[in-house]
């Protein structure tokens, strides 16, 4: 929710939580933001691009959450970079949404902004290939 008088979104505390689609900052327990849904959106492009969960290989929530408050991310197979251009734009945003720090990490709205010029530039593409 947007605080007119802050000048910025309200922050909240979701306490602490267990489960693979968290952010780092939520095992804290501290103060968060908007920009634990930008990981989560991290996460949900991984999902839809690899057909996985984000950390496929182990069902240990425990686990899964010391790999991400130690700031690993998921595994991304580096063939997906050189299959499309869609496929290499979509990693290097999915990495920006696994930025360890959420006060470096992409806002959903300049994420989005990625999303559109990509789609420009993918036309773009798309027509050079059509006129040769």
């Amino acid at each position: 929710q947007w605080d007119n008088v802050a000048g910025g979104y309200c922050k909240f505390n979701n306490g602490e939580a267990f489960a693979n689609y968290r952010a780092p900052e939520e095992f804290a327990a501290r103060n968060l933001d908007e920009r634990i849904d930008v990981f989560s959106f991290g996460n949900n492009l991984y999902g839809m691009m690899t057909g996985l969960w984000n950390f496929y290989d182990t069902d240990d929530d425990d686990k899964v959450q010391t790999q991400l408050i130690d700031g690993e991310i998921p595994f991304i197979d580096p063939r997906y970079r050189e299959r499309s251009f869609a496929d290499r734009t979509l990693v290097d945003l999915m990495k920006q949404c696994w930025v360890y720090d959420p006060a470096e990490r992409i806002s959903i709205f300049e994420a989005v902004d990625v999303l559109k010029k990509a789609v420009e530039d993918n036309g773009k593409e798309e027509g050079v290939r059509e006129k040769e």
